[in-house]
């Protein structure tokens, strides 16, 4: 049964290698450019097309100037009546790697500054918040965070809630996924026959959800997590746990397959994730719903992926228009609707999903506003 207390999602604060904010983000989406950029220092002796933020300064300065945007936005809530959830994968790792390499001491390295909840605990503390909790389940993590405010807010126990999505590019990270086979040396092209790989990327999302409905927002309809319990990396052959996570979303907002009009799909550009997620769309909705990645353009922001395509998600309802499918050439599934420029319509639904290492599976749907 959909919840009679709705959850809307009131307004964002974003930055990835895309722009400095989601209006930024947007209009290069709706362009197809990526922001993909050759980078050094991260692989050794390798240069690696990564999604690294131009300009960065500190990145727990660059959270701290999103956060205080979002409040700035969001005049009626209140920090110390708000939980703030953070999802994560890799936390506070980044000052750890850069003492480790000769930027400071390691004597000085805490398990408060590089543990995955730092980022939780100094928002928490800065901003006042009444509570802070971390997340981090790989690429789900943030969406994860989102699913747990939805519940908050739809049973009454939280009228305001903050959600961040945020990770910073690790040298862990890169070399992990690089050691993995998965990150591409070249600019990935989710759901095209000739993808082989990620490009990892940096990213931060806050959000402000409420039980209020403020202009210019979107509803958060429902939610739909699941585990496949298959293996650590490898997603379930048959899409098992991605397709319970869409379904159970899509009980949850009341609505049938057939009504979602565009789903941001989790799209990594990995030979596994792109083939069996489009199997599994095509399963549930056939070839109706426009179906992108903005990962061509944003790169794959790991734990932060969630929250910071929620807003992409948000933009494409309060604009009516879809981004292309950058990157694209050859679809791996010909019959998805993968359109190759921005293409407005009426955006009423969409579909957001985040799968992650692990087997976890996390599905989202926001839903237009209409004047009463």
């Amino acid at each position: 049964m959909k919840s009679q207390n709705k959850v809307y999602l009131n307004a964002f604060s974003c930055v990835c290698a895309a722009g400095l904010n989601i209006e930024e983000i947007f209009e290069t989406l709706l362009r197809g450019e990526s922001a993909i950029t050759d980078q050094s220092g991260y692989v050794d002796g390798v240069i690696i097309p990564l999604g690294k933020i131009p300009g960065k300064q500190d990145f727990f300065e660059l959270l701290e100037e999103n956060v205080t945007s979002l409040l700035a936005k969001t005049p009626w809530l209140v920090p110390s009546e708000t939980i703030v959830l953070v999802g994560s994968s890799v936390g506070g790792m980044c000052r750890a790697e850069k003492k480790f390499f000769g930027e400071g001491s390691l004597t000085d390295i805490t398990v408060e500054e590089f543990s995955i909840r730092s980022i939780a605990d100094e928002v928490g503390q800065k901003f006042g918040f009444k509570s802070a909790l971390s997340f981090s389940t790989a690429c789900t993590s943030s969406s994860i965070a989102l699913d747990f405010a939805y519940d908050l807010i739809s049973h009454e126990l939280y009228k305001t809630v903050v959600v961040i999505g945020a990770d910073e590019l690790s040298r862990s990270a890169v070399n992990g996924f690089d050691r993995l086979g998965i990150a591409s040396h070249a600019p990935t092209r989710p759901f095209d026959v000739e993808r082989n790989g990620i490009n990892v990327a940096e990213g931060i999302a806050v959000l402000a959800l409420s039980s209020l409905k403020t202009p210019e927002c979107v509803e958060i309809m429902g939610c739909g997590v699941s585990s496949d319990a298959y293996n650590i990396t490898h997603p379930h052959p048959q899409g098992e746990g991605a397709m319970a996570a869409m379904s159970q979303a899509l009980a949850a907002a009341g609505l049938d397959a057939s009504s979602i009009d565009y789903i941001n799909a989790h799209g990594t550009g990995t030979v596994a994730n792109d083939e069996i997620e489009s199997a599994s769309i095509e399963k549930l909705f056939g070839s109706k719903p426009f179906v992108i990645s903005t990962k061509a353009v944003t790169g794959h922001t790991l734990g932060a992926c969630g929250a910071l395509e929620a807003a992409i998600s948000a933009m494409s309802i309060l604009n009516n228009v879809i981004p292309p499918c950058a990157n694209l050439s050859t679809p791996v599934n010909a019959t998805l609707n993968h359109p190759v420029e921005a293409t407005p319509c009426e955006v009423k639904y969409v579909l957001s999903n985040a799968f992650g290492f692990g087997g976890g599976n996390a599905a989202i749907i926001l839903g237009k506003i209409y004047a009463d």
